[in-house]
């Protein structure tokens, strides 16, 4: 049993801005999914929020607006087509939802200085980010902020950094990045990457979110409108699971007794928004049962009233007999006992419905899920079953491999890093192996390694870079800034490679 809950976020508290964090640089895992803020010296990010904005306007007249950032928003179902992104996929367009982004970030780490954050940034980007992209993200940081110096790196090289990056035979690598919005198969070449010869598969978290919430209001039209996107993030990151192989599965799943085994009964609480049901049968049937029971009650209650007087008015309790249907007070108090056994009865029928009613209300805030919870991240390695004309994950790493010699190739075989939250769906790690053995020739050797915090590993690897002496001259200062413009980028082992965005294609 499995009960589908909401949720609910906790607004963040603003931290404490002292003497201590003056010149350190803040560290901004910007992803697509959530955002990731801290100070580099610190083990883990002091904010983690959706990286999402809402805007409402309360006042159209005065143009006054309401926005709520990240983890303000409470419900976001209830807001959600008012809900903005920075995001077009995996790469940031939208900068003036940045920059409100920006500002919430800021102003919950502390930072208090007038008009300007005078820390060095560290900030993530998608690999292959746009140079026009880039150049926005400068001009915003430098221009609206007026921070000292920054510097870019690739989410995943950070994770890959923090994780297996020190020894020679990590030099070389083939990394899966399993992104919110894409999936990348980035090779690793002598610690340099080769972004060239990368693949994305335009497929992520938030696709098999959206097929799992498809599925279930096609097979449970009854409750379309409990199916919401965060209740389905929240079932598949618990009972999502990757077949080792799926093909195999679909059949085990045609048996009846294989299937009831495995369906896993959810129950939820209806959302307080939807509109109350309309009375069913069994609705209809204790409404009757309530009136019949009053209406028995009210006769009760004529009969004991004629009985009272019978003492000091015997003709009006004799006329009262008759009234009543009795032809004496003998069969007057036999009537009055049947009305009473009658009372009883739709009492305990009564008692009897409404235990009924209530198992069948409780019955109906339950589905079962089955085959379902399989389905959704499948289509990491079959994009065809949701319509998209691109290879697979298994079919991405293979391409990648084969652009090289056998040398390489075994030596990327053999260091597979795999990051990125998607990747912590239950199976992942082992469907990546069980296909790469496939793909490899026989008895060649094959290492797939899983980063040990898939979420948080981008930015302890970014804090960890920003703490050694490697990094000071890979940041981009306000100087650099003025003198070369806000196309300026500085390559490093964890950057993006720059491109000149006024050469032709063809060059």
């Amino acid at each position: 049993m499995f009960t589908l809950q909401d949720y609910k976020s906790t607004p963040d508290t603003i931290q404490h801005y002292g003497k201590e964090k003056q010149d350190l640089p803040i560290i901004i895992d910007n992803g697509s999914f959530q955002c990731r803020a801290g100070w580099a010296t610190s083990e883990s990010p002091e904010l983690i929020y959706k990286n999402v904005m809402a805007k409402n306007r309360a006042n159209r007249k005065e143009r006054d607006w309401d926005i709520q950032v990240g983890n303000e928003i409470a419900d976001i179902e209830a807001v959600r087509w008012m809900v903005r992104s920075p995001y077009d996929f995996n790469v940031v367009v939208n900068f003036s939802a940045q920059e409100t982004l920006l500002d919430y970030a800021f102003k919950h780490l502390g930072i208090n200085t007038n008009d300007s954050v005078t820390h060095p940034i560290v900030i993530t980007e998608p690999i292959a980010n746009p140079s026009y992209c880039q150049k926005n993200m400068s001009e915003l940081l430098f221009e609206a902020y007026s921070i000292p110096k920054v510097a870019f790196g690739i989410d995943c090289l950070f994770s890959y950094n923090n994780n297996c990056l020190g020894e020679d035979n990590d030099s070389t690598a083939l990394i899966v990045s399993c992104g919110f919005q894409s999936t990348h198969v980035l090779p690793v070449i002598d610690r340099q990457p080769d972004i060239k010869n990368a693949l994305r598969l335009n497929l992520g978290g938030y696709n098999c979110t959206a097929y799992l919430q498809w599925l279930l209001q096609y097979r449970h039209p009854q409750h379309v409108g409990e199916f919401t996107l965060n209740r389905m993030e929240n079932l598949v990151h618990q009972l999502g699971k990757v077949a080792t192989n799926y093909s195999e599965l679909v059949n085990q799943w045609t048996d009846l007794e294989f299937s009831a085994q495995h369906i896993t009964e959810v129950s939820f609480t209806p959302r307080a928004t939807n509109l109350a049901p309309k009375p069913g049968y069994m609705q209809s049937s204790y409404l009757a049962l309530e009136k019949k029971l009053k209406q028995t009650e009210y006769k009760l209650y004529e009969v004991e009233c004629v009985m009272e007087i019978e003492q000091e008015n015997p003709e009006g309790a004799a006329k009262g007999c008759l009234d009543v249907g009795c032809d004496d007070m003998e069969e007057l108090k036999l009537h009055a006992e049947g009305l009473q056994s009658e009372i009883d009865n739709i009492q305990s029928e009564l008692d009897e419905e409404y235990r009924n009613e209530s198992t069948v209300k409780q019955r109906n805030n339950m589905f079962k899920l089955g085959i379902e919870k399989f389905q959704s991240p499948e289509i990491i390695f079959q994009p065809s079953l949701v319509g998209y004309d691109q290879c697979g994950l298994s079919e991405c790493i293979e391409t990648v491999l084969q652009r090289y010699d056998a040398t390489v190739q075994e030596r990327l075989a053999n260091n597979v890093f795999i990051t990125g939250g998607n990747s912590k769906l239950n199976g992942f790690i082992e469907r990546v192996s069980v296909d790469l053995r496939k793909i490899r020739p026989h008895t060649a050797p094959v290492c797939v390694k899983h980063a040990s915090k898939p979420s948080l590993d981008a930015w302890k690897g970014a804090a960890k870079w920003a703490n050694s002496d490697q990094c000071q001259s890979y940041f981009i200062s306000k100087s650099d800034y003025e003198e070369f413009g806000a196309q300026y980028y500085k390559q490093h082992s964890f950057s993006n490679r720059w491109v000149d965005p006024t050469l032709n294609a063809s060059k």
